[in-house]
């Protein structure tokens, strides 16, 4: 006797009301870290999103899990504009546009972005891994091309954006963006030493 072909499986994805519940928690938390920094709570999140404990916990089975989510959404445009950089010609415009853009792109979400990475050990962890895959390849270019200092790791480069990304305003920012870029370009082998 033959066996029987296999029977097809369907994968569904999320229902409407699941999809649309998760959306309204994502939306609900951002708003909650704005306002409340790092401490905001699961409780209120649920309250404002306008759904009870048990359907954030079926999304988030944790608030460091919620917090993975947001982090993963605001670093979605960052890899856009970071392989737009890497398309440049030259391997210092792309380092500089990726190292002043930073890992969030939109001023009103790094705030959001350095509040998240401030909830905990993971997210610190996460925040800092999200730097370190976006800078990368255009950190890893640079060096090859002799535009970079060759002591500087990834991650040193990661701490910097993040370090001047925390200045107070704009000003300040570019400017901590400029003495930290003249820092780090290579000066053919003089300051790499």
């Amino acid at each position: 006797m033959a066996d029987a072909p296999p029977q097809a499986t369907t994968v569904r994805g999320p229902r409407k009301d699941q999809a649309r519940n998760r959306r309204r928690l994502l939306d609900a938390a951002r708003e909650a870290f704005k306002d409340l920094g790092p401490d905001a709570g699961i409780d209120g999140i649920a309250r404002r999103a306008g759904v009870g404990a048990t359907t954030f916990y079926r999304h988030f089975p944790t608030k460091d899990d919620l917090v993975d989510a947001l982090i993963d959404e605001l670093s979605e445009d960052a890899r856009d504009a970071a392989g737009r950089a890497a398309g440049s010609t030259d391997g210092w415009t792309a380092f500089r546009t990726v190292f002043t853009r930073g890992c969030v792109p939109h001023e009103e979400d790094l705030a959001l972005f350095d509040t998240l990475c401030r909830t905990g050990p993971r997210a610190a962890e996460r925040g800092l891994r999200a730097t370190v895959e976006l800078i990368g390849p255009v950190v890893e270019r640079a060096r090859r091309e002799g535009l970079l200092r060759a002591d500087a790791t990834v991650e040193d480069i990661a701490a910097f954006m993040r370090m001047a990304d925390s200045a107070a305003s704009a000003g300040q920012r570019r400017r901590a963006h400029d003495v930290l870029l003249a820092g780090l370009r290579s000066r053919g082998g003089a300051d790499d030493a």
